[in-house]
């Protein structure tokens, strides 16, 4: 499946942003919105996403976290471990306000945009 819907300006010749959002569940995840990539829980805290189609060269990403209470995830974070060109994965770890690794629980939501470019990345 080809995600080369809409351009975008940038200064990063052909970016893609792909977006995934998903909800967590009792040591489950669920994938809501991000065609063409699958999210996998792995262990406590940790989270697979898989692309069907290589995305290009991984740039980064920005996510959010929400919830149905707020304050249940006050003070999360998540940290992406190294993109694999190979095989077209990306480790994701959402930590709780103590550093340790934190399950989405059920009503909290993960929203990643992760970038990618369709060729190398120089810096000018």
């Amino acid at each position: 499946m080809s995600l080369d819907g809409s351009k975008q300006i940038s200064n990063c010749a052909g970016l893609k942003a792909h977006v995934v959002n998903a909800v967590g569940g009792s040591t489950a995840v669920t994938k809501v919105n991000g065609p063409g990539v699958a999210v996998t829980r792995t262990g406590t805290g940790l989270y697979l996403l898989t692309w069907s189609d290589l995305p290009g060269n991984f740039l980064g990403l920005t996510w959010g976290l929400n919830a149905t209470t707020p304050a249940n995830i006050a003070g999360h974070t998540i940290a992406a471990g190294l993109y694999s060109a190979t095989a077209g994965t990306l480790a994701i770890s959402v930590y709780n306000a103590a550093d340790a690794l934190h399950d989405l629980a059920a009503l909290e939501w993960m929203t990643l945009v992760c970038y990618f470019s369709a060729t190398s990345v120089n810096a000018a």
